[in-house]
C-alpha cells in the first residue's frame, strides 16, 4: 500500500481543524462562555459530549447550533458509552439503536456533521459473526433514520480495548458495508490496541493507506481523529493521558502526513485537559506548516 499514489487534497475543508471533547470546564455552565473560549483559543471544533446519553432539549440542541454557526465551529457528537448493538440482551440492542436515530433527529438543530459511538461488545460471537449483527443493527438505522440527520454521519470509533468491536478491519468494513458511516480513527486506542507499535510515520502510513484504499474519497473527504496520550496493558486501553508528554502516541510524525499530503482532519482531543490538548496538536501542526513553508 504506497502512499505515491496518493495526492494532496485541497478541495474539501480549508484547513484541518482541532477542538476538544467536552465543554471547557471554565465555561461555568453558560454555552455563550463555552464558545467564547473556544473562539478566543483559536480552537475551530468541538465534540458535543452525550457520553451518557443526549438529554439536550430542543430548545437547548437549537441554541448551541445557532452558536456553533455563528462561531465557526465544527460540530460533532460522542453518543453513549453503554451503546452495545452485540449484546445478548435484545432490550439493550433495541435502545442502542434509539440512541443513534435520536441523535441523528437532533444533530441538524446542533449542526452536528458526525456522531461518534462505540459499537460495543462482540456479545461473544466470534468477530464475523459479531460484524454481522452490528451491520444489520447499524443498516436499520440509517434506513429508519439517515434522512432526519441531514448530512450528519454515524461515526463508529476504533476501539481501545481489544476485546470490544472496533479493530481496523472491523470499522473499515462496517463503513464499507453500511450507508452513511464513516470512520473515526482514535490514535491513542490504536496505540494502545497495538501495544505502542501503531506511533510512527510507517505505521500511521500504512493505517491511513488502508482506510483510503478500502473506502477512497468517503474517508479522506470526512477524517475524523480523536487523539491523546494513553495508558495500556495487554487487554489494551487503561485510561487517557495529556497530549506532548511522556505518554504515547507520538503525534508529530501524524502531524507531518497531514500536512504532506494536504489531508484536513477534524482533530479532537480526549486528553484529561482537552481544550489544552487540541491548543497542543493545533501548535504543533502550525509549526510544522511553517516550517515546511520557509
Amino acid at each position: 500500500m504506497s502512499p505515491l499514489k496518493w495526492t494532496r487534497r485541497n478541495d474539501v475543508l480549508q484547513k484541518a481543524l482541532f477542538g476538544p471533547a467536552g465543554y471547557p470546564d471554565t465555561a461555568r455552565g453558560s454555552l455563550k462562555r463555552v464558545f467564547k473560549i473556544l473562539v478566543d483559543a483559536g480552537a475551530t471544533a468541538l465534540e458535543y459530549a452525550a457520553v451518557y446519553g443526549l438529554q439536550a432539549s430542543e430548545g437547548k440542541a437549537k441554541q448551541i447550533g445557532d452558536l456553533a454557526r455563528q462561531s465557526g465551529i465544527m460540530m460533532s457528537m460522542h453518543e453513549a458509552y453503554y451503546i452495545n448493538f452485540a449484546s445478548k440482551d435484545p432490550k439493550i440492542r433495541e435502545k442502542s439503536r434509539q440512541r443513534l436515530i435520536h441523535a441523528l433527529r437532533f444533530s441538524p438543530l446542533m449542526s452536528v456533521k458526525r456522531i461518534v459511538f462505540h459499537p460495543g461488545t462482540q456479545g461473544g460471537m466470534i468477530p464475523a459473526e459479531a460484524h454481522i449483527v452490528v451491520r444489520d443493527a447499524l443498516r436499520s438505522v440509517w434506513e429508519e433514520a439517515g434522512r432526519r440527520g441531514r448530512g450528519a454521519f454515524l461515526a463508529p470509533e476504533i476501539a481501545g480495548k481489544i476485546v470490544m468491536y472496533g479493530s481496523v478491519d472491523q470499522i473499515i468494513a462496517l463503513c464499507h458495508d453500511v450507508e452513511g458511516c464513516i470512520p473515526t480513527i482514535d490514535w491513542a486506542h490504536l496505540y494502545a490496541r497495538s501495544q505502542g507499535k501503531i506511533n510512527d510515520r510507517e505505521s500511521y502510513l500504512k493505517i491511513l493507506a488502508q482506510f483510503e484504499n478500502a473506502l477512497g474519497s468517503l474517508f479522506v473527504d470526512n477524517m475524523h481523529f480523536h487523539i491523546s496520550g494513553i495508558t495500556f496493558t495487554e487487554k489494551g486501553e487503561v485510561s487517557h493521558q495529556p497530549c506532548g508528554e511522556e505518554w504515547g502516541p507520538d503525534l508529530h510524525p501524524m502531524m507531518e502526513i497531514v500536512h504532506e499530503l494536504g489531508y484536513k482532519p477534524t482533530f479532537i482531543c480526549e486528553s484529561p485537559n482537552p481544550l489544552q490538548g487540541a491548543l497542543f496538536a493545533k501548535f504543533l501542526f502550525e509549526q510544522i506548516e511553517m516550517g515546511r513553508n520557509e
